[in-house]
């Protein structure tokens, strides 16, 4: 078991409670890992001098105090990380299979939604926070063959590669605080993964920036208030807050981003189709598909 792989695994078990150098032993032995001990307690020493852990002497019912390990804030952002990318890994998957599902299931609807976004606007621009997936590229084919268009852009975070082989798009480097483009030059904007902003509040009034009069804008977050208000999350929301959490940022729930939305936009609507949660603003007057 390389050492990344075997401190990750600590961080896990660890992240339960306050856990005892032979607990870990015990622990990663039923993950199939036999380690010597003196070899886990070598680990455990480095990861308390990388501030990852904290140690103390604790007093037995019996024998001489043994040494017990927790996370320290350093360690709960790893754990964070750690997290985010089973997050990301599950969520992934789960994404190409409801789009990769018949048209009746999910497609159909959100190309409904979506046309009532883009459906004969100018100039539309499509903003992620994270690399392309399945569902991106769908909003990107029907962004750029929609009727009436003329000019659409896709704006990412500069470390984001567009590997995409569509035409008539131009690919800008930006973020959700910071979208390059002059003041009402757009007639639609379509943001995916809007909780990953930085600051909502910066963001909401960046996109209303650059939208014209009649202009509108659709905020799709996945896995977000897909239950009632008192119900228990489920378990995509419950991965995607803790990821946040974990992570040391806040996490944004549904009604926090429709707040934001409603005092920066004319209207706000808000919708669920399938895994997706869509926050629709705009400004006035309104301009009805035709």
């Amino acid at each position: 078991m390389k050492k990344r792989e075997l401190k990750r695994g600590i961080i896990r078990i660890v992240s339960g409670g306050d856990t005892y150098g032979y607990e870990i032993k015990r622990r990663l032995a039923a993950q199939g890992e036999k380690l010597q001990l003196s070899y886990i307690y070598k680990t455990l020493k480095e990861m308390c001098n990388e501030k990852l852990l904290q140690s103390e002497l604790r007093e037995g019912d019996q024998g001489p105090p043994r040494r017990q390990y927790h996370l320290t804030p350093k360690g709960e952002k790893a754990l964070g990380v750690i997290f985010g990318e089973a997050t990301e890994l599950i969520h992934d998957y789960y994404e190409e299979y409801v789009t990769g599902l018949p048209p009746e299931f999910f497609s159909e609807k959100f190309e409904m939604m979506m046309h009532e976004v883009y459906g004969g606007r100018k100039n539309v621009a499509l903003v992620i926070s994270e690399p392309l997936t399945r569902l991106h590229r769908l909003i990107l084919d029907k962004l750029c063959t929609r009727v009436g268009g003329e000019r659409t852009y896709l704006i990412k975070p500069s470390h984001i590669k567009a590997d995409l082989d569509t035409t008539d798009l131009t690919v800008l480097d930006g973020w959700f605080e910071d979208i390059p483009m002059k003041d009402k030059s757009l007639d639609a904007i379509v943001a995916v993964d809007v909780q990953d902003s930085e600051n909502l509040e910066a963001s909401c009034k960046e996109f209303r920036r650059v939208l014209r009069n009649g202009g509108i804008l659709v905020g799709c977050t996945p896995f977000m208030g897909l239950g009632g208000a008192n119900d228990p999350l489920d378990v995509g929301e419950f991965m995607k807050k803790a990821k946040y959490i974990l992570s040391g940022r806040p996490y944004l729930d549904r009604e926090t981003v429709r707040k934001a939305f409603a005092r920066t936009f004319d209207y706000v609507d808000v919708a669920n189709i399938a895994f997706m949660t869509a926050f629709v603003a705009g400004l006035k007057p309104i301009k009805l598909v035709a």
